[in-house]
Order: structure tokens, then sequence, then C-alpha cells
């Protein structure tokens, strides 16, 4: 009896051994086969695009699925695969750092150029696709739409994003978010009423200690620069105007994000030339433009994938003429770099096209435009100057633009301090 015993649980463990090393066979022959098949993978377009393959390379033929099911669940088999796969395909990583470097490239001429037009896949594609991928919030879902003329524009709350977008390959679509040339823009005017002294006013929520300008010549090296505002601001007093006691030749800033020094540290400096003796300026930052990255997704028919498990289907867009469809198409062609815009003295922006209408005169020794309209009798004679639309004034972009690597220090003072008591 006891012989039988030994003999039971000699067999047993024997099959038990024949079936692990059976599974860890199928697992390292299909790891293998999927990374030759990775490594073959020729063009990646985006981690959607990568999942796709991957799982269509990884994909069990109706044999090898019998037999992991002899053996053990899919759900473990899976677990196995994709530790023997990143244990020993470096073909993974070499591909994922490939489609980074590919994310990286702002200018996509070259494969945009060989690429033909894909009329009929573009017209499907118009339409609004909602982006909360299934989750809800109380401040609205993201969405994005898609235009004729290749615009598109993402809402969400709190941020509107403008851009292109184009048909790649024929199932991939391309979201490429409008950018400036340099991450800020310097506009300006000569205003009389403040002579030989110089008023800036920065527009636009990213500056901060970590936004540099310096209003002096730069061939120093290192060069002194001072932070916009200091660092624990808070308690901000709409506009931010800084004040000088001369008129600047340039108008230089930079973005320090690390907001260090060292000696042999150096930052890309942009200096914006005042070539026609202006006084009174407009800076716009666009650091958060610059960092926006191409949305890539698959076309599914009807249907944009973003990742396996964040899939979008089409919806018609707003009604034409509705105020939704007004704003969007609005905002899907704004120049967020015009050549002239129109601020008041608070700030506040007014369309060019209000501006040269019948309702504004240009007045030469202000230099600027009057309202020649029967002011309104709600109109208050205390308004404030944010809301005071009698004199606009025309800022024109400052387009000679310079770049510089300079060693630099930094002040410790800003140019605007504000921190509440």
């Amino acid at each position: 009896m006891k012989n039988i015993k030994s003999l039971i649980f000699l067999l047993l463990t024997t099959i038990l051994t024949v079936n692990a090393q059976s599974i860890e066979k199928i697992v390292s022959d299909k790891a293998s086969s999927t990374c030759d098949c990775i490594e073959k993978i020729e063009y990646i377009d985006s981690k959607a695009d990568f999942e796709v393959k991957v799982k269509s390379c990884a994909a069990l033929s109706a044999k090898d699925s019998t037999k992991v099911f002899r053996q053990t669940t899919f759900h473990e088999y899976d677990k196995l695969l994709q530790s023997k796969l990143f244990e020993d395909c470096n073909a993974i990583e070499i591909k994922l750092a490939k489609l980074r470097k590919n994310y990286l490239t702002t200018n996509m001429d070259s494969l945009y150029s060989a690429e033909k037009q894909y009329k009929d896949i573009e017209e499907n594609l118009i339409g609004a696709y909602n982006l909360s991928f299934g989750s809800r919030s109380p401040e609205g879902s993201p969405t994005l739409f898609l235009y004729h003329q290749n615009k598109y524009v993402i809402t969400s709350f709190g941020e509107i994003q403008m851009g292109t977008w184009r048909v790649v390959k024929e199932k991939y679509l391309h979201l490429n978010p409008n950018k400036t040339k340099y991450p800020f823009n310097v506009y300006g005017r000569y205003n009389p009423s403040i002579g030989d002294t110089t008023k800036t006013s920065f527009l636009g929520d990213r500056f901060s200690y970590r936004t540099l300008i310096t209003y002096n010549e730069t061939s120093k090296n290192p060069i002194n620069l001072t932070p916009i505002f200091n660092k624990d601001a808070n308690c901000f007093d709409f506009p931010y105007v800084h004040k000088t006691t001369s008129v600047p030749k340039q108008i230089s800033l930079a973005l320090n994000q690390s907001y260090e020094e060292s000696a042999d540290q150096k930052i890309t400096l942009y200096n914006f030339k005042n070539t026609t003796n202006f006084n009174d300026f407009i800076v716009f930052e666009h650091t958060r433009a610059e960092n926006k990255m191409p949305i890539r997704v698959l076309i599914d028919g009807n249907k944009l994938v973003f990742r396996e498990s964040q899939v979008t289907e089409k919806s018609s867009l707003p009604k034409v003429g509705s105020e939704d469809d007004t704003f969007l198409k609005e905002m899907s062609t704004i120049n967020n770099t015009p050549e002239t815009i129109y601020y008041n003295f608070g700030y506040k922006q007014f369309k060019s096209e209000e501006i040269n209408s019948k309702n504004y005169s240009y007045n030469k020794k202000l230099n600027n435009f009057i309202y020649r309209e029967k002011v309104p009798p709600s109109y208050e004679k205390n308004v404030s100057a944010y809301d005071n639309f009698l004199q606009v004034n025309k800022y024109i972009m400052l387009q000679d633009v310079t770049q510089q690597q300079k060693e630099f220090k930094i002040d410790k003072k800003s140019i605007i301090y504000t921190v509440c008591d």
C-alpha cells in the first residue's frame, strides 16, 4: 500500500512538473515570436497605435489558446507573457524611445508633405467628440470639435485649445495645437502722456518669479535678470504694470524653469528690439501653449481611439448659427499673435473691427482712438479704467527679435511685489 501511494505521488509530481515546463515553454516561445514581430513594426504613430500593434503581435493562435486553457487561466498567462517580454524584449524599449522622440518632433512637415489628402475620411470625421471617457464632472465634459479647413477646438473647464488637424496614413488623426514662434510677445506704442518714461503691462496667468526680464543691453556675461514677480506672490491686483524712468532700446525676457543659477548655467534670452521708440508696452507669455504636445489618436470609422480604454464616438456639431456654433468657429480661426492689438487704459481688449468703424476716430495728439458717438445715458462718469471705452490704444507687435544663450544672475528683488499682509 505504501508503494502504491509513493507511485501516485511520483506520477502527480511528474505531471505537475511537465505542465509547469509546458506553460513556461509556451510563454517563452510566444515572447520570442512577439518580440520578433515588434522589431519588424515600421511605424508607430501613438501609444494607442503601439498598444494595438503589440496586442496583434501577441495574439494566440487557436492551437496555442487550447494549450494555455488546459494548463492555466488566460489572465495568468498574460501576466507571465508580459513579464517575459519586459524582461527579455529590448525591442519594446527601443520602439517606445523612438515614439517619445517622435512626439518631441515639432516640425512634421517632412511627414505631412509626403502624405496625400484623405478627403473622404476627413469629411467623415467632422463633428464633436466627448472626451470624458465615461467619467463625470460637475464643470462639464471636455469636448473636441473638428471643423472644416482642418481647424479644431477643445473646450474644457477654464481652458480652450485651438489648433489644426489632419489625417495621416489613412488611419491616424493628428491634433496639432497652435503655438507661437516665441514663448513671449511684446507689443508697443508711443504714449505722449508719459514722455521719456516707460510703462509695461504683463498679461497672462503664467508670469511668476521664474519669468525674468531686463531693459538693459545684453552684451555683458553673466547678465543680471530680474524676476517679474516675487517668489511667494499672492493677492494679485490686475493690471500688473511696471514703470521705468527711461525708454529702453530693447526688452529681453527669459523663462527659468528651475529658478536656479550657477557659474556655467545658461538661459535662452529673447530680445525684442524697440526700433520705433515706443514707451508703452504690453508683454504676453505663451509658456503654457509652448508646452502643449500634439495629440495623436487612431481612427476607427466614426470613433476615435485615444487609448484602448479611451474611445469616443462622433456626435453632431452645434447647430449652425447657434451661439455655441458662432463662438467655436470664432475660436477655431482666431490669431493669437496679430500684428496689432487694441486695449484701453485698463487693459481690456477691443476688436479691431470695432475700433476701425465709424464709432471711433483717431486722435493724433493723444495717439489713440476716441469714441465719437453719443455716450449712452447709462454710462457712469466714475466707471473703472477697465470698463472705460471712450479711449482705446493701438499696440504694434515688436517683430525684430533675436535669441541668445547667456550666463545669468538673478536679482533678489522683483519688479512687481505683491504679498498679502
